[in-house]
């Protein structure tokens, strides 16, 4: 779903830091933000033992408290429970050229662009020019 794309990269809860190792060896600059130390500990370590250190980055943060205006991909395994919110922050914060990768739970509002998989293997992508000239929820 990010294949022929390009930019900056960010994986919101980047857990063990799979996904950004892997976007950096497909060559993307690529950021995850996790809230447990322990986790991006482990994350860096794994990055430099595949030898993408220079390419991810790995950082302790809250979500609510970075903004991601300067990514044009965005993947996130969100729950349920944070998607209306994060779905709004994200509709301010992005360009007209990101994408949005949601894995295993979708957006409420947004319509995707692609769908892959199937259960808890589903995978979405939203395009923000998909949204752009609609009127923005309060």
């Amino acid at each position: 779903m990010l294949r022929s794309r390009r930019g900056p990269l960010v994986d919101i809860g980047s857990g063990d830091g799979r996904i950004v190792i892997a976007a950096a060896k497909e060559g993307f600059t690529a950021v995850g933000y996790e809230l447990n130390p322990w986790l991006v500990w482990f994350s860096r370590y794994r990055a430099w033992r595949e030898g993408v250190q220079d390419l991810a980055r790995f950082y302790v943060s809250d979500l609510w408290k970075v903004t991601f205006s300067q990514y044009s991909n965005v993947v996130i395994f969100g729950v349920p429970q944070m998607m209306l919110q994060l779905e709004k922050k994200l509709e301010l914060e992005l360009e007209g050229d990101a994408r949005v990768i949601a894995c295993r739970f979708p957006f409420p509002h947004w319509t995707p662009d692609q769908v892959t998989g199937e259960g808890i293997d589903t995978v979405w992508a939203y395009d923000m020019s998909s949204f752009r000239g609609k009127e923005k929820r309060p």
